[in-house]
């Protein structure tokens, strides 16, 4: 699959081809179709102050998309392949400096 990647410090992001994760068992995969750009990845394209004290350096932007289900893991209820789907993925962990 294809990711946009923050790979090095400066301007610009990387098109890389990565392997497919398989899901885990309260996961699911999606094929995105669709990705938005919001104000978090421009920081991280351009490398601001903002991006450069809060972002590690190999993440993969795009976390507002629309997809398809590909793939289920065997505790998943409620989902099936096929489902489509959107999401938005800020998921506090409320330890990180963002979180707090």
């Amino acid at each position: 699959m294809r990711a946009l990647i923050k790979s090095k410090p400066g301007i610009g992001l990387e098109l890389q081809s990565i392997a497919v994760p398989s899901p885990g068992p309260r996961e699911v995969l999606i094929r995105v179709k669709k990705a938005g750009i919001c104000g978090t990845d421009v920081h991280i394209y351009t490398w601001d102050d903002w991006a450069a004290s809060r972002v590690s350096l190999g993440l993969t932007i795009g976390h507002e998309f629309m997809g398809e289900v590909v793939a289920v893991g065997k505790c998943v209820s409620g989902i099936e392949v096929g489902s489509r789907v959107s999401g938005e993925g800020h998921i506090g962990c409320g330890h990180c400096y963002c979180c707090r």
